[in-house]
């Protein structure tokens, strides 16, 4: 029998997410089936009960919330199946700023609950790729969607402050802040026999094809190829930046002089400086030097 836990990120969307969950609630009762909908109360705390939900016998996890609710609970997923043998489908109702992973996938809608749950009852699970990175000596961790080094990152770190915007101008607002503080430096990026030596404005590596509310950086990815996608920016003039950006959000930036594109199971960053790091939206490290990235292919069934 299909056990369902729900885990909300009651902040994500700006707070949508916990002023939507009483019609989440209602979806779920008329649904009939047997389920639990516990809160995330501090960062990391999807992950630990997405965890223990698998300890407990939850063969289904959905996420409620956007990119970096659900990189927890699938590091949650991960973990469990790791460690106690077990393993368990994601499903996701997306409620997040961004939201921008399901844009790969058919038919999700973001806001959507009604399709969501609908998706989480359901019999047909598309099997994904994901990537796992390790900074440092630090402990491994997986991403669904997208890994930024350098000045994406940092763009990343300041759209976290921005509590009172909404959507698309949450990202430009932070890139427009990031501009005025990032500095770029040299980096080496090794990947299945390539190497690229260069002052690198940022390194995106990606299972999905866009990023950061609507930036379409690897338009050419695929979840279920075994492979992870590239994009390597050279430094370039603010001017350059703001003048590019139209193109990203098209995906037509993928020619520019400036670009690197790339596909590789196995990737390794350094950097001359410590760099910040960030992982589906999230940062996981403020001054990474050595970042190692791999494919983990077929490693997760989503439910569609």
């Amino acid at each position: 029998m299909t056990k369902l836990l729900t885990i909300i990120n009651p902040w994500a969307g700006r707070g949508m997410a916990g002023r939507r969950r009483p019609e989440l609630e209602d979806a779920l009762r008329a649904s009939g089936v047997e389920h639990a909908i516990l809160a995330t109360h501090a960062r990391g705390g999807a992950t630990e009960l997405a965890w223990q939900g698998v300890e407990h016998g939850y063969d289904r996890i959905v996420a409620v919330g956007g990119d970096g609710t659900i990189n927890e609970v699938v590091n949650g997923i991960k973990g469990a199946e790791a460690s106690l043998g077990r393993r368990a489908q994601l499903g996701i109702i997306p409620l997040g700023t961004g939201s921008d992973f399901i844009k790969v996938l058919d038919g999700f809608e973001a806001n959507d609950i009604t399709g969501g749950v609908r998706r989480a009852l359901g019999t047909h699970a598309q099997v994904i790729d994901l990537g796992r990175v390790q900074v440092g000596d630090n402990q491994p961790r997986y991403f669904i969607n997208a890994l930024g080094m350098g000045f994406d990152a940092q763009a990343a770190a300041e759209a976290l402050k921005l509590t009172k915007l909404k959507g698309l101008a949450v990202y430009l607002v932070a890139i427009i802040r990031a501009l005025a503080s990032y500095k770029a430096h040299p980096m080496v990026v090794e990947y299945d026999g390539h190497r690229v030596h260069r002052r690198l404005l940022f390194a995106s590596i990606a299972n999905g094809r866009c990023q950061g509310g609507g930036f379409w950086l690897t338009p050419e990815a695929l979840t279920d190829d075994g492979l992870l996608d590239l994009c390597l920016v050279d430094n370039m003039r603010i001017d350059e930046i703001i003048r590019h950006i139209p193109k990203v959000m098209e995906g037509t930036h993928t020619h520019l002089k400036q670009v690197t594109m790339g596909r590789a199971r196995n990737i390794t960053a350094t950097c001359s400086a410590s760099m910040p790091v960030a992982t589906d939206g999230e940062v996981i490290a403020t001054d990474a030097r050595q970042v190692t990235v791999e494919t983990m292919p077929s490693a997760l069934e989503v439910l569609v």
